[in-house]
Order: structure tokens, then sequence, then C-alpha cells
């Protein structure tokens, strides 16, 4: 338990702590771009621990090391001096609009940078079509009619390419009636699936009941295993255990839990024929296939095209956010779908647990979720900051200073009440989840 809790507080630290300091280094290097007085750029808040003055700004490392944060002369109008060329409200507003912009740009780019770095060091993963496998009585999948063999095209018109993108839509809509199209015996249906809301590890999930169809194909065979032994190949494609006919690898995988500690016959397709292989138990109660696993792709990729995907996944992941913001607008999903401190925290920690990889593509996706919701026309966030330049820009004058404070008066009081009812939320669902387990 002390373990995990200090594995999370690492991981918190070096997801959210990391990913917030950019943010702040792309409003400190675009504001010494434009010669504004930087007095402090911090990692970390609160007491200052060490560091260094250079010109007129301290470069300090501090206490709280969850983030950072860029200390301007003239931020505001009560600390900005008479014609002094230095302060930020001293700027033409395009470039106090691109200091602004800066912190979600970094964020952007940081995103850009870590997937595509992830597929240039290679990545292997399931290969795993949108294909049902399994549906389950009674759930949202079975009530929209959905069978087991079916091919899903598309969700809401949005092209589906594997299980993983069936998967995020269905996640990302509980409680939302989907237009679902998919092929059936060659011929293209569509039908209505509304996602269950079911909590989840995670938080508040959406749920159709359905598991992805693998093929009974052998991959990679592990040396030494049962599967090794028994004289099981790469490329077979198994089509009988103990005498049963099977159609996919979830039939295998039951076929050999219930044989539990005893041999089991195996027959495959191979090289155009069929051969018959014996293999013997597994002594790892966690290997269910008894040493081989299903087929996997393999995705290295040179500079280019790794950005290019990178770009492409990221906008993908930028649709999302707008899809799960949309919902809030419209009242069908809860500010309990949204992550406090505390379920980031398990998260970073669960992925640290698993490996660097795992962190870097956690860092990735919730750099371009930071980026999005900093550009948000709220007030007291960057986005905030943003639309009251543009407005100031149409108008052709600037607002007068009592309406800026009523604004940042309500941005302020709109953002406490968020983080109130978030930290409640995270509170009440991670002590409930400590007491389940």
């Amino acid at each position: 338990m002390a373990s995990a809790l200090a594995t999370n507080f690492l991981g918190f630290i070096l997801v959210l702590g990391v990913l917030i300091f950019v943010h702040e280094a792309g409003h400190f290097f675009m504001a010494k771009l434009f010669g504004v007085r930087v007095f402090v750029f911090s990692f970390g808040f609160g007491t200052r621990l060490f560091g260094f003055r250079r010109g007129d700004t301290d470069y300090r490392v501090s206490l709280i090391p969850l983030g950072g944060y860029v200390r301007m002369s003239g931020e505001t109008p009560d600390t900005s001096e008479p014609n002094d060329p230095a302060d930020f409200l001293a700027k033409p507003k395009w470039q106090r609009f691109l200091i602004l912009f800066a912190g979600p740009a970094m964020n952007a780019i940081i995103a850009v940078a870590f997937i595509a770095a992830l597929n240039m060091v290679g990545t292997e993963s399931l290969l795993i079509r949108p294909v049902i496998g399994e549906v389950s009585p009674g759930r949202a999948a079975a009530k929209a009619g959905l069978q087991v063999g079916d091919r899903i095209v598309s969700v809401n018109n949005e092209r589906i390419n594997d299980f993983d993108d069936l998967r995020l839509a269905i996640t990302m809509h509980a409680g939302t009636p989907l237009r679902v199209a998919y092929e059936r015996n060659g011929r293209t249906m569509t039908t209505t699936l509304t996602p269950e809301r079911e909590e989840s590890e995670y938080g508040p999930v959406g749920r159709a009941g359905i598991r992805p169809f693998f093929d009974p194909l052998v991959g990679r065979v592990t040396p030494g295993s049962p599967a090794a032994k028994g004289g099981l190949r790469s490329g077979d494609r198994i089509v009988a255990v103990s005498g049963k006919p099977v159609r996919q690898l979830t039939e295998v995988e039951t076929a050999f839990t219930t044989a539990k500690d005893k041999p089991v016959d195996v027959r495959v397709a191979r090289g155009g024929g069929e051969a018959s292989v014996v293999l013997p138990p597994s002594a790892d109660a966690r290997d269910p296939l008894r040493g081989f696993l299903p087929p996997t792709v393999e995705r290295k990729m040179s500079l280019i095209p790794a950005i290019r995907d990178s770009v492409q996944q990221n906008a993908k992941m930028v649709r999302y956010i707008f899809i799960a913001l949309g919902r809030l607008v419209r009242t069908e999903g809860s500010v309990k779908e949204l992550s406090g401190p505390i379920s980031i925290a398990r998260i970073s920690g669960d992925m640290l647990r698993r490996g660097w990889m795992e962190v870097v593509g956690l860092m990735a996706m919730i750099s371009i979720n930071l980026g999005i919701m900093n550009l948000l026309p709220v007030p007291m966030l960057d986005g905030g900051h943003i639309m009251i330049l543009l407005i100031e820009g149409a108008a052709r004058r600037d607002l007068s200073l009592r309406v800026k404070e009523r604004i940042q008066q309500v941005g302020f009081a709109l953002l406490a009440t968020l983080m109130i009812v978030v930290l409640y939320n995270d509170v009440i669902s991670n002590v409930l989840r400590l007491r389940q387990g």
C-alpha cells in the first residue's frame, strides 16, 4: 500500500508537474522574446528552495513540485507602471495574444512530440479488428441487435478502423444514442446503440457489453513454453481443442482453462493441411494460452511518418475532448467524468509501474487535454484572457478596469465551484473504491 502511494505521488509529479511546467515555459520564452520583464520563473509553488538570478529573473525551484509559474511585470492594471515598455500590458495586443497562446501551444507540441517519439521507438500491440466476438445478453449491444461476427464500420458517421476506435467511441458516450453502421453477411446495416453508464476504475464510462473477435491464430511462441514444447508454430490456425471445434481465441482460452493442469490436444491448420499437437500444462497461472500470443502489429516509423501519425492521433483526441465538453454543455454528461488530482495520481502511478512508454503515452494524452482546456474562453484561464483581447480588438478600445474585474471575479467563482465539485467526487469515488477493494 505504502509503495503504491509513493509510486502514485511520483507519477503525479512526473506527469502533471512536468506538463504544467512546460506550459508555463511557453509563456516564459514568448514573454522574453517580446522583451517583457519576468520577475520569477519557478518549477513548483510555495517556498523557494534554491535557484539563481540572471538579469531581472529569479530562476527557482520551489517546495511543492506540482507544475510551476511565471510572474511578469505589469500583468494586471494595478501592478503596471505608467510608460514602462517592459510591462506585459504595455505590449501590443498581438504580442500579448502570442504570450498567452504559447502555453497551450507548448502542450500541443509536447503531445505531438511524445507520440511521434513512441512511433519512432516502436510499439507492439494486438491486431484487433472492429469485429464483435461476444455479446452479453441484456446489455446495450444485444438490445441494439448486434451479433457475434458483426464488423463495425462507423459510429455517428466516424469511421472505425479497429476495436480501440470502437471502444473509445462507446466509452465517451455513456447514455447517448449512437448511430452504428455494421456489416453482416456482406450487407451494410445500421442500428442505434445507447451505451450504459458504468463506474470503472478510472471513473464513469460507457459500456455496451461486447468483446472483440480474435481469430484463433498463433503469433509469437515463447521459447521453452508448453506451446513450444508441444510443437505449436507461428502462423498456425487453431481449429479444434480436445476434439471440439473453435471459431475464436476466447474459445481456445476457455478450453485451456477448463483443462487446468492436464495436457490438451490441439488441432491446427498448417501449410495447406492439418496437424495435431499436444500442449503440456502450464506452471504459470497467468498464462492462459500456455505460451503463445495472438498476432501483433509493430508500429515503427521514421521521423516524418511518425509526426504525421502523431498529428492524426492528437487530432482524434481533440475531437473527443470537444465531444466530452459538448456532452457536459448539453447536460448529457456529468462532472463526475472529470478526473481530479487523486485519480490522476492513481492513473499516473499505474502507468509508471507498467513502464516508461505507458507514462509517455499518458503524458501526451494529458498534455493535449491541458492545452485545450486552457484555451476555453473561461475567465482566469489563458482562453479567457485571449477572449478579452479579441473583444477589445474587435471593439477597437479597451474594456474598463471595472468590467475586467467583474469578469475575473465571475471566472474565479466558476472555477472554484468546479474544482470543489471535482475534488469532492474525486475523494468520494476513490474512498468507495478502497472500501470495495
